[in-house]
């Protein structure tokens, strides 16, 4: 197995883009294709026969990833639903076409677009086996703050009755070394 810095990443992903001639909205729908083939591999093996899954998005690219996963699931005959931890009047590019999809697939999606949200959410009842963590990738710079921190403060708070699973990396994470930038999801399957 080779391994990358986040910047080398980056730089394949656009290489790949622009040399060869795939588009970023392609390479997202392949990203979600296998988070959500994982997921269901992952139902199996844990004896859920139609587990209800739960994505948590960010604005960026992984939450991208987690609009795909949520529609392919959805498609799949799955229980999906999705919480995007930030405005959807900020989505752009990739993410922005894919939650837009997402949202004609007819997947439940709410928006939690402040830490007060997150902190409320805390009180809800935790519907599902599977917790997906698409809040932050590659590219995070810093600890988590606003709501992304309190997405990730709500994925810890369920990690002992639901299977954690992240897209790309924990969020909180630094790509580069895998310590901590602050608060960081524990995953069981990344």
């Amino acid at each position: 197995m080779k391994t990358v810095t986040a910047a080398q990443m980056r730089e394949l992903d656009q290489r790949t883009i622009e040399e060869g001639g795939i588009p970023g909205e392609v390479l997202m729908e392949r990203a979600g294709q296998g988070v959500a083939d994982a997921i269901q591999r992952l139902a199996e093996l844990a004896g859920f026969p139609s587990p209800m899954v739960h994505l948590i998005a960010g604005r960026g690219n992984n939450g991208g990833d987690a609009y795909v996963a949520a529609r392919v699931l959805r498609e799949a005959g799955l229980e999906a639903m999705v919480w995007v931890a930030g405005a959807t009047a900020e989505l752009q590019g990739d993410a922005m076409k894919h939650f837009s999809l997402m949202q004609s697939a007819g997947v439940p999606c709410e928006e939690l677009d402040t830490r007060d949200a997150w902190d409320d959410a805390m009180h809800r009842p935790a519907p599902a086996e599977i917790l997906v963590d698409g809040i932050l990738g590659t590219g995070t710079h810093g600890p988590a703050r606003g709501p992304a921190a309190g997405a990730i403060e709500y994925i810890k708070s369920r990690a002992d009755t639901a299977l954690v699973v992240s897209i790309d990396i924990p969020s909180g994470l630094d790509a580069d070394t895998g310590l901590p930038l602050g608060d960081a999801v524990s995953a069981d399957l990344t």
